[in-house]
């Protein structure tokens, strides 16, 4: 599986799930870039390679679990197949989604939970070792916007 980050603000990064070996791609939305402090909160998690093994997870019990919580990070991270904005994202947390709806909200679908879900079905049934490489792309962007001013603009527009 390959994480690739393209595009952060202050509050959350965007980016791409592939796994090349099912044909399968997504949206992922994961909170903004982590400060350098030694317990973790409100971050993603560091880039790298992590270990997935099978665990019951959004009920599901063939649902991939990092083997390793991060370090610094108060519980291993999970993928969320449910959430759509990033302030209902744990730290850590990776939600899987169909399109960009806004710089802070992600579109998710039921026909993308089941196909995810199948997939490790299958996965974990081969008793196959699952690697998640998260890293970023070549041409990754970083822009200065926070919520607080998005909500502002919108309110302006509103109040026009």
């Amino acid at each position: 599986m390959n994480l690739k980050r393209k595009y952060e603000n202050n509050s959350c990064t965007y980016g791409i799930l592939t796994i090349p070996a099912y044909g399968f791609r997504c949206l992922t939305l994961e909170l903004r870039d982590s400060a350098e402090l030694k317990l973790k909160l409100d971050c993603r998690i560091p880039e790298g390679s992590y270990v997935l093994v099978r665990g019951f997870a959004q009920g599901w019990p063939s649902f991939p679990v990092f083997k390793k919580k991060p370090l610094g990070f108060a519980k291993k991270p999970e993928f969320n197949l449910t959430a759509d904005r990033y302030m209902n994202l744990p730290a850590g947390n990776i939600a899987l989604g169909t399109k960009m709806i806004d710089d802070f909200t992600i579109s998710h679908s039921d026909e993308l939970a089941n196909t995810f879900k199948e997939i490790f079905q299958e996965v974990f049934q081969k008793k196959e070792i699952v690697v998640l490489c998260v890293y970023k792309a070549k041409t990754f962007r970083h822009e200065d916007k926070t919520y607080t001013q998005f909500r502002d603009k919108i309110n302006d527009f509103i109040n026009f």
